[in-house]
C-alpha cells in the first residue's frame, strides 16, 4: 500500500497517521531486538526464523486492520442513515417538507452526518436540481441510497403527494432490508471465521512442539 494511500486510510478512520506509524515502528523494533537477543543466546536460526515470520504476520495484521476499521466506519454510517431516514419518514408524514425534515434530523446526527446534511441543505438553497441529492448519496456505498435520494428529490419536484410517499416508502424498505441482510451475512461470516481459530491454534502448537523436539534431538545427538 502506497504511503499516501495508507495515510488517507488511517485519517479516514479518525486516527493519527504519525502516531500509528510510531506505534508500528516501536513494535517492529521491540520484536527485532527480541529476535537478535534470542539468536545471540540460543544460536538457533530456527527461533530467529520463527520470530521474523511472526513479525511479518503481525505487520500484515496491523496494516490490514485499517481496511477492516474503514469497513466498520462505512457500515456505521449506513446504519445511521437508515435510522435517520426512518425519522425523516415520520417528519414527512407529519406535514413537514423535505427541507424541513432534513433540518430536523441534525440534532440526532453524528458530527460527520451533521456536516453532510448541512452541506445538502446549503446545496439545495443554491441548486434546485437533483444534483445536491446525488452528491449526498455519493457519501454512501449502497447503490440503493441513490434511488432513495432520487425518490426524495421527486417529492421536492412534484410535491409530497400520497403516490410519492408510497414510492419513497418502497425504496426505503428495500434499503433497510438490504442492510439487514448484510448484517446477517456479516454475523454468519464472523461465526464461520471464529471456528477457524482453534484449528490455527492447534496447528501452531503442533509446529512449536515439533521444532522443540527436533532441537532436543539435535542437542542429544551433538552430545553423543
Amino acid at each position: 500500500m502506497k504511503k499516501n494511500k495508507l495515510k488517507e486510510l488511517i485519517e479516514f478512520i479518525g486516527l493519527s497517521y504519525q502516531k500509528e506509524l510510531l506505534k508500528i515502528g516501536l513494535i517492529n523494533i521491540a520484536i527485532l531486538t527480541t529476535a537478535i537477543l534470542v539468536f545471540m543466546f540460543s544460536k538457533s536460526l530456527v527461533y530467529l526464523g520463527l520470530i521474523t515470520a511472526s513479525l511479518v504476520v503481525l505487520d500484515y495484521y496491523l496494516l490490514s486492520r485499517y481496511s477492516d476499521l474503514k469497513k466498520n466506519v462505512l457500515k456505521a454510517r449506513e446504519n445511521e442513515l437508515i435510522t435517520l431516514i426512518s425519522y425523516f419518514e415520520v417528519y414527512i408524514q407529519n406535514s413537514n417538507n423535505v427541507y424541513q425534515s432534513f433540518n430536523l434530523l441534525i440534532p440526532y446526527s453524528s458530527d460527520w452526518m451533521k456536516e453532510k446534511i448541512e452541506t445538502l441543505l446549503k446545496e439545495i438553497d443554491e441548486d434546485k436540481s437533483v444534483q445536491p441529492f446525488i452528491n449526498f448519496a455519493n457519501n454512501f456505498t449502497q447503490l440503493s441510497t441513490h434511488s432513495l435520494m432520487l425518490s426524495i428529490y421527486q417529492m421536492v419536484d412534484q410535491g409530497e403527494s400520497y403516490q410519492q410517499l408510497l414510492q419513497f416508502n418502497s425504496v426505503f424498505d428495500t434499503l433497510a432490508k438490504n442492510r439487514h441482510q448484510e448484517l446477517n451475512d456479516q454475523k454468519e461470516k464472523q461465526l464461520s471465521n471464529m471456528s477457524i481459530f482453534p484449528l490455527i491454534g492447534a496447528g501452531l502448537i503442533t509446529i512449536t512442539l515439533t521444532i522443540s523436539i527436533l532441537l532436543i534431538l539435535g542437542e542429544l545427538i551433538y552430545v553423543i
